[in-house]
Order: C-alpha cells, then sequence, then structure tokens
C-alpha cells in the first residue's frame, strides 16, 4: 500500500480532487459563460484539467490499494464505483476543456489553423462551450458525490 509519512496515500491525495475538482469545474463554467473572462481563465483552467487527469488517476490508485488492504463494506464499494465514474470525468472533462480552448481562445486556437473552418463556425464553438459548462457542472458533481460516499463510508460507524 501507498504511504506518505505513514498515512495511505489515498486519505492525503484526495483532498487535491475535492478540492481542485469544484475549482476547475466552476472555472469551466465561467469560461464558458462570460467571454470577458476567457484571457483571465483559460491558462489556469487548461493547466488544473491536465493536472486533475494523473491526480484523480493516482489517487483511485491508491484508493484501490488501501481496499485491498483493509475490509471493504458496501459503503467502501460504492465509495470505489463512483471513483471509478470519478476516473472517467476527469480524462473526458480534460478533453472538453481542451476543445474549448481550441476553438475559443486564439492563443491555444493559432496552433490549430487546420482546423480553419470548424472555429469559425459559430454553432459548433457554441455547442463545445454549452458542453465544457456541463462537464464542468457534472464535474463538480461526481467529485461531492464521490467525497461523500468516501467520508460517509468512514465516518457512519463512528
Amino acid at each position: 500500500m501507498l504511504e506518505i509519512g505513514g498515512l495511505p496515500a489515498h486519505i492525503l491525495l484526495i483532498h487535491a480532487v475535492v478540492v481542485l475538482a469544484p475549482i476547475a469545474g466552476l472555472g469551466a463554467i465561467a469560461y464558458a459563460a462570460a467571454p470577458r473572462w476567457r484571457s483571465y481563465v483559460a491558462w489556469p483552467l487548461g493547466v488544473l484539467s491536465l493536472v486533475l487527469v494523473p491526480v484523480s488517476l493516482l489517487t483511485a490508485q491508491a484508493g484501490e490499494q488501501l481496499q485491498k488492504a483493509r475490509p471493504a463494506s458496501a459503503m467502501i464499494l460504492a465509495h470505489a464505483r463512483q471513483g471509478d465514474v470519478l476516473k472517467a470525468v476527469s480524462v473526458l472533462f480534460f478533453v472538453v476543456v481542451a476543445a474549448m480552448l481550441v476553438v475559443s481562445f486564439e492563443p491555444v486556437g493559432r496552433r490549430f489553423a487546420f482546423l480553419g473552418q470548424l472555429r469559425e463556425n459559430r454553432a459548433f464553438r457554441v455547442a463545445i462551450l454549452a458542453a465544457g459548462a456541463a462537464a464542468g457542472a457534472f464535474f463538480i458533481y461526481q467529485s461531492i458525490i464521490t467525497g461523500h460516499s468516501g467520508a460517509a463510508s468512514v465516518w457512519s460507524s463512528r
């Protein structure tokens, strides 16, 4: 089992996901909804969405190791299922954020000039921005549900 300072790594790593995922989700919603903020939000959002993928995967791996080392209750198994969904959502969120940045943020979009007409299609851009806002909202929801199920599995018996 992976440990940091004598504590199971999952216990420590999960805090990064629980804090950063809702911030990233709110960033995606703000990016999609407020064109004025895009130049301020784009780079932090892109970096945060990229960082959350390995952090989520590493946290899940540490959780699976912890699950094997300790007896698993029904609540822990439910939390593990939610964690599996959160892993997939973090990857999907990154892909959607990357698409948002490519179609609507000029410094990034310039590097994808070969997508010319697609980037200029207003309906496509609006659809991608709407998908980004929806992905952000779902990322927030899934991180809260997963975190709650984990906390409930630990603290319900106390």
